[in-house]
């Protein structure tokens, strides 16, 4: 029996529409109705009793439909279980990555789900507040973050986390400005009379606190800072307000590549990195985070800091 076919079936009885079940399907009405005429045929039996306006089941349809969903739970049962039994981890995990950072973990997220295909991964963008909040109360079973808010995060307890990779922080330059033409920004005190563009610091005050001491160094006061209203990607609202200001803006180097192009791209001096890092419950002991975990081992590994020139 060709699965297929079951599984249009039991759309059809599902919605009771053959519109409505071609569109969950993504396949034609016309070739929908032929493969449940098909199925009739193989099966010897009238499934289902239809006029120009309605489609009802016969009793030998009801019958069929009960059956064929069982049909199919279990054939993707097998599928599971053959997998597992091959040493292929099956299953969901959930993810919750912070806003803006997802560039920088793609690497690990591309090649998590090329080494573990059988996973479905579910990633959702929060911000820094939400993230180990999700991870607390198990709506997510791992956060993607920046280690040094975890660091001043508060309460730890029962959260593991590891770092992933270094990822460098640039200044990005309004192609215009005069900062363009040197080939380092040197950072600290050096800059206290340049200004910056970052986003405001209500948004995310240890991360503006942390952007401010690393630009400025640790004891200035009344830094030159013009805050921009954001609620995501704020990245690239600091790069868009560069354009009617005179200053920089600091962006992590997969949005600054993104970015080349439209703005000069400059390496700090001294070079300036963020460490991602995972983060979970130490009593979550899924096959799926397993897989995460071992899978970020991995990356740390073969991951090395790289200075942008």
């Amino acid at each position: 029996m060709d699965l297929r076919q079951v599984h249009y079936f039991v759309t059809v009885a599902r919605e009771l529409h053959f519109t409505r079940a071609a569109d969950v399907l993504h396949i034609s009405v016309p070739a929908l109705s032929q493969q449940i005429k098909a199925l009739e045929r193989h099966l010897g039996v009238q499934l289902l009793s239809r006029d120009s306006r309605h489609v009802s089941l016969t009793t030998a349809g009801d019958v069929f439909a009960e059956f064929g969903r069982r049909l199919l739970q279990e054939g993707e049962a097998a599928v599971q279980m053959a997998r597992s039994a091959g040493g292929v981890i099956v299953g969901q995990l959930s993810i919750a990555v912070l806003h803006d950072a997802e560039p920088a973990f793609e690497p690990l997220l591309t090649g998590f789900h090329a080494t573990y295909p059988g996973l479905e991964v579910k990633v959702s963008n929060q911000r820094h507040v939400e993230l180990l909040a999700s991870v607390r109360h198990r709506t997510a079973d791992a956060a993607l973050s920046w280690e040094f808010l975890i660091e001043a995060g508060g309460d730890k307890s029962g959260l593991g986390w590891t770092t992933v990779a270094p990822t460098e922080v640039v200044a990005g330059i309004d192609v215009e400005n005069a900062l363009a033409a040197s080939s380092r920004v040197r950072r600290g005190k050096p800059l206290r009379n340049t200004p910056a563009v970052l986003f405001e610091r209500s948004y995310s005050p240890v991360s503006f606190d942390y952007a401010v001491k690393e630009l400025y160094g640790q004891d200035v006061t009344d830094p030159p800072v013009t805050e921009v209203s954001v609620t995501v990607r704020a990245q690239e609202a600091m790069a868009r307000r560069l354009a009617t200001t005179s200053g920089l803006t600091p962006l992590t180097r997969p949005v600054a590549d993104l970015l080349r192009g439209t703005l000069a791209i400059r390496p700090f001096d001294p070079p300036w990195f963020v460490n991602g890092c995972v983060v979970w419950r130490r009593d979550n002991s899924s096959a799926p985070l397993a897989a995460l975990l071992t899978a970020a081992a991995t990356h740390k590994v073969s991951s090395r800091p790289q200075v942008m020139s």
